[in-house]
Parts: C-alpha cells; sequence; structure tokens
C-alpha cells in the first residue's frame, strides 16, 4: 500500500499543483488596510475545493472580522480516530513587490520551486490534507480515520477571532489529535516536527512634543526632537548583543531539556549556514555564538522594531517633527505570558519618556509560547511515516515563530497531541519577497500525511 500511495501521489502532482496555483491567484491578505473581499473570495475557493472533494457539512464559520474559516468534514467511523486538520488560507502582503522576480500572485515554478505569494506560508497546507485525504480513501476506502478540516482566514493578521470560533464551535470541532500544516522543515529534504513556539506580541508607540511641524530653523534646539527621543528609549530595551534589559523580563522562562539540547546539537547548525539561508551581509556580526544560534531562535525572547517612522523618507526637508512613531514587537520564550511581557515592555518605555513628552501606546492582541509533548504515539507514527515519505530521519525542532492556533486548539480540545508540520524551509522566503514552495518536499509532505492516516487506521 506504501508504494501505491507514493505512486498515485507523484502521478497527481501537476494537479495538485494546479489546485495550489489556484489559489495563490487571490490576494487574500487579511489586513484591516487592505481589500477584505479577496479573503472571502479564498474562503469560496476552498469551500468548492472541498465541495469538490466530496467532503460534508462544509460551512463557513465566521469570527467578527468577517474572514471566514472554513470548515469540512470525512466521516468514517465512530471506531475510528478523529483527525482535526489545520491550515489558513490567508496570506501576509506582498511587501515591496518591485523586489519580487515573478508577480506575487501568479504562481510561477522555476526549476524545483514554486514562486507565489502563500505557496509555502499556507496553501500549500490546504492541498496537503485534501490530497492526503483523496489518497487514503482511494486504499483504504471508509476504513480510514475520521477527519475534520478547519482553514482559519486570519491567521496572518492574529487569528483574533479564532478563539470565539473553537470556543462556539467546540463540539463540532471535537478530536483526537490535530495537524497544524503552518510549519516546516529544518532544510531541504529533512522532514521536521515541531516541538516548541514562541508567543509574539507588539506595540504601537507614538511619542509627540509639539501640535504640529516646525520648521526647524527657527523652533529646534529648545524643543525636543521626538525622533531622536524615541530611538533613545527603544535603546534602551536591549544591550549591544541584543539582551533585554527590562528588569524580570525572563525570570518565567522554562528551559530546554537535556534532550531537547541534544536534538539541537544534532541537527548540525552552523554559522555558515544560519548566515547564508538569512543572507546576512559579511561584515555584520551575530549577537550570539555559532551553539547559541537554534537556543537564541527558539528559546529565548527577542525585541525588535519591525517600523519607525518620522516624517517622510520622499518628502524630507528642514522639519522638526511633532512626533515619531514606533511599531515594537516581541518574540517570547516558552513559559512566558504575552498579556504580562506586552504590559512590562510599555510600563518600561513609559519610565524612559523624555521630558515629559506625550507618549500614547496601543498594544497588539499577543500569542503565548507552545510547547508539546511528543510521548503519544501519534507522533512516533508521524515520525514514522515522514522518515518513510522524505527517505530522511525526523528531527524534532522550534521554531522562532508564532502559531496563535496551535495554543487555543489546546484550550478548546484538553490534551490531545498537537502535531506541528509543514512546508517552509530555510529558502522559501515566507513574509518576504519571491516566497516560493520546494516541490520536492510538497510531494513528500503530502506522502507523509496518507502514511500517518494509514497507520492509525
Amino acid at each position: 500500500m506504501q508504494n501505491q500511495i507514493k505512486k498515485d501521489i507523484h502521478e497527481n502532482m501537476p494537479r495538485y499543483i494546479d489546485m495550489l496555483s489556484s489559489l495563490v491567484a487571490i490576494p487574500s491578505i487579511s489586513f484591516d488596510n487592505f481589500d477584505q473581499k479577496y479573503v472571502l473570495d479564498s474562503a469560496n475557493a476552498v469551500k468548492a475545493m472541498f465541495e469538490k472533494a466530496g467532503l460534508t457539512n462544509i460551512q463557513f464559520l465566521m469570527p467578527p472580522s468577517g474572514r471566514p474559516s472554513v470548515y469540512a468534514e470525512s466521516l468514517t467511523s465512530p471506531d475510528k480516530p478523529t483527525i482535526l486538520l489545520y491550515a489558513h488560507h490567508d496570506v501576509q502582503p506582498p511587501m515591496r513587490e518591485a523586489l519580487w522576480d515573478t508577480p506575487p500572485f501568479t504562481a510561477t515554478q522555476k526549476g524545483d520551486r514554486l514562486f507565489g505569494r502563500g505557496t509555502a506560508d499556507d496553501k500549500a497546507g490546504i492541498i496537503t490534507h485534501l490530497a492526503a485525504l483523496e489518497q487514503v480513501r482511494r486504499e483504504l476506502k471508509g476504513n480510514g480515520p475520521n477527519l475534520k478540516f478547519i482553514i482559519e482566514g486570519e491567521e496572518e493578521s492574529g487569528s483574533a477571532g479564532f478563539e470565539r470560533i473553537l470556543t462556539e464551535h467546540a463540539e463540532l470541532l471535537k478530536s483526537d489529535a490535530v495537524i497544524i500544516a503552518d510549519l516546516g522543515n529544518f532544510a531541504k529534504g529533512t522532514p521536521s516536527i515541531t516541538t516548541t513556539l514562541r508567543g509574539m506580541s507588539a506595540i504601537n508607540v507614538t511619542l509627540r512634543a509639539t501640535k504640529a511641524p516646525l520648521h526647524s530653523g527657527s523652533w529646534s534646539g529648545p524643543i525636543p526632537d521626538p525622533a531622536q527621543a524615541l530611538c533613545r528609549m527603544i535603546a534602551s530595551l536591549t544591550d549591544k548583543d541584543g539582551k533585554i534589559l527590562i528588569p524580570h523580563y525572563e525570570d518565567d522562562i522554562i528551559p530546554p531539556t537535556k534532550e531537547e539540547l541534544e536534538s539541537y546539537k544534532s541537527l548540525g547548525m552552523t554559522e555558515e549556514i544560519f548566515r547564508n539561508d538569512g543572507g546576512v551581509l559579511e561584515q555584520v556580526k551575530l549577537n550570539v555564538p555559532e551553539d547559541e544560534i537554534l537556543l537564541s531562535l527558539w528559546r529565548r525572547p527577542s525585541i525588535i522594531v519591525s517600523t519607525i517612522e518620522s516624517g517622510s523618507r520622499v518628502n524630507a526637508g528642514n522639519v522638526l517633527q511633532d512626533s515619531a512613531y514606533a511599531r515594537i514587537g516581541i518574540r517570547l520564550a516558552p513559559g512566558m505570558d504575552a498579556v504580562r511581557c506586552t504590559d512590562m515592555l510599555a510600563d518600561f518605555l513609559k519610565a524612559q519618556v523624555p521630558n515629559n513628552m506625550e507618549i500614547t501606546i496601543d498594544k497588539e492582541d499577543g500569542a503565548n509560547p507552545f510547547t508539546t509533548d511528543t510521548n503519544h504515539p501519534f507522533f512516533k507514527k508521524m515520525s514514522e511515516a515522514m522518515a518513510d515519505a522524505y527517505a530522511s530521519p525526523t528531527k524534532f525542532i522550534g521554531c522562532g515563530a508564532s502559531i496563535p492556533g496551535a495554543e487555543l486548539f489546546r484550550n478548546t480540545l484538553g490534551n490531545v497531541p498537537i502535531l506541528l508540520t509543514g512546508l517552509e524551509d530555510p529558502e522559501c522566503n515566507a513574509h518576504g519577497e519571491n516566497e516560493s514552495l520546494y516541490l520536492p518536499d510538497f510531494e513528500s509532505g503530502i506522502v507523509a500525511e496518507a502514511l500517518f492516516f494509514a497507520s492509525i487506521s
């Protein structure tokens, strides 16, 4: 059966790539300043795929934002395990379109990669679930596991309404395990299951000194410059190596186990690999030594400034600006609490304001870090299925990013195994320009999920 599944999937890959390409063509950006019509178009496209696949009980689960999650199911028998399959159909903005080598919303194959926004993050996850369902049905008929699908519509904008969806539909979504196909592999061809995620939050800071911009020659000197003041405030958050200076900020961090440290070491991460994958400029020094790169990424917090603004680069002039703005993002290590850490960050910045300037801080919704216990038999079965599909040993890894749904699923469904898989790799450039999907791993990922479904049946 394994060989037949692999053969059938290989023969159907052109069709699966076409299905993915049709979803990539929809610019389903779930941020408020983009046309949300396309998020609805994307949800309808997923719904149509579910209908064509013969799934039942297909429906939109609607959050307050109106960005639908799409639910469907394929139920076989109460005696079989029930697996909830998650992915998301919304995407990030294209960023700087001039830097794309291909149109961001036209899936374009170049060699062994498929380029386009959403190819890797995360529309490939939708097709992986559908293709694996198709194969296990073909081989096992009605003897496969019960499968429930939930494809979210606002993951990239923070999953603000997803908790409400899960709470309102807890009975509908009740399952024995969850597969979240929104992560990635440690490297191309290296199957990976993610066991820890960092949490995230952000604040928007505005510092103001005057009611309006002023002529710099007539007014600068006595009046403090908001841009310089905000830069000094931001610089006070960390030392020269990026270590956070907010007192007691890291008190609750859960350190990695001995087994986790050994697993990280076995991955063979080097500074050369990391610098190459990240496109780090040759002269730029890293904040940590080589043997701490993965620890820094997966088990320590970080603070970054994602936007800073005072005036306009295009229309710069000799002006003392009235205000300065920055969006400051935080990544949280396992054990840290998003609400507590966001409040501590805001309070620390308020204490650094010079000259009694006016400060406004808006806090964004955050997500807590996530850890999972890999002792459940499903982890072993998934690990074996992935190793077979990729012809390479499966690695258990961490991830520096956040998936808000992971912790929300646990809070809703209880202590069921949550398997974090996906098809991103260090070259895929998710969230950046020229996002792409490595097609051999796309095929292997489908095979792995189909073999997993067969193994638990």
